[in-house]
């Protein structure tokens, strides 16, 4: 049996697991308007009881989430259709998984979050010359 990576986040970062969840759940679905086979991935890799979200979440909410990716997605294809090389930077990453969803193998994506958010996505998503992670806080001043 595989470990499952611990889960060590502030209440507000592990609001992360909302969207993760959404994303992975919409593939049970019979035509799923969403494929996002990462977020599956990172599902089963996580030690966390999920059935609290599956109780407490509508399917109203995991919609609304699967609506937001398919509208980044869009948005962000048709800006690098013009734009091929782009720097891209996702502010509260958290586990999101746009990057593989829109990669068209040019742009630069930067991966912002907290430090604890970071260090969780680096079980998940490593850094290349292509794929960058900052840690610190949208708030934070350099």
């Amino acid at each position: 049996m595989v470990k499952k990576i611990k889960i060590e986040l502030g209440k507000v970062q592990e609001t992360l697991l909302l969207p993760l969840w959404g994303r992975a759940i919409e593939l049970q679905k019979k035509d799923p308007r969403l494929v996002d086979e990462m977020a599956v991935e990172i599902l089963n890799k996580i030690d966390y009881d999920f059935t609290i979200i599956t109780k407490n979440i509508s399917w109203l909410s995991q919609l609304a989430w699967i609506a937001l990716s398919l509208h980044v997605d869009k948005t962000i294809l048709e800006f690098i259709k013009n734009n091929p090389q782009a720097a891209i930077v996702n502010i509260g990453c958290g586990l999101d998984t746009t990057f593989e969803r829109i990669d068209n193998g040019q742009i630069i994506f930067y991966d912002l979050d907290l430090p604890d958010v970071i260090n969780l996505r680096k079980n998940f998503f490593p850094e290349n010359k292509r794929r960058k992670t900052i840690s610190c806080s949208f708030f934070e001043e350099r």
